[in-house]
């Protein structure tokens, strides 16, 4: 398995964690901090989480995380 493989098999995870209603809301939130180990490769995930989360300080902090690399990005384009 390559390791850009590995990467979105973990990224998925993440989401996927993120994303559980009966979850706990710290081990929702490290899974979003997590996520953003993967900069430009998290975008989709972080994206779909703010759409997709019901808690809106999860919502919050995806959108702001999703922010903060897009800004990283615009500034090394």
């Amino acid at each position: 398995m390559g390791e850009q493989s590995r990467e979105m098999i973990a990224i998925d995870v993440l989401k996927d964690i993120a994303l559980v209603m009966d979850g706990m809301i710290f081990e929702r939130q490290r899974a979003i901090d997590a996520l953003t180990l993967f900069h430009r490769k998290a975008l989709p995930a972080l994206e779909e989480i703010a759409k997709k989360v019901d808690s809106k300080l999860l919502k919050e902090q995806a959108t702001m995380y999703i922010n903060r690399i897009k800004e990283g990005i615009d500034k090394n384009v």
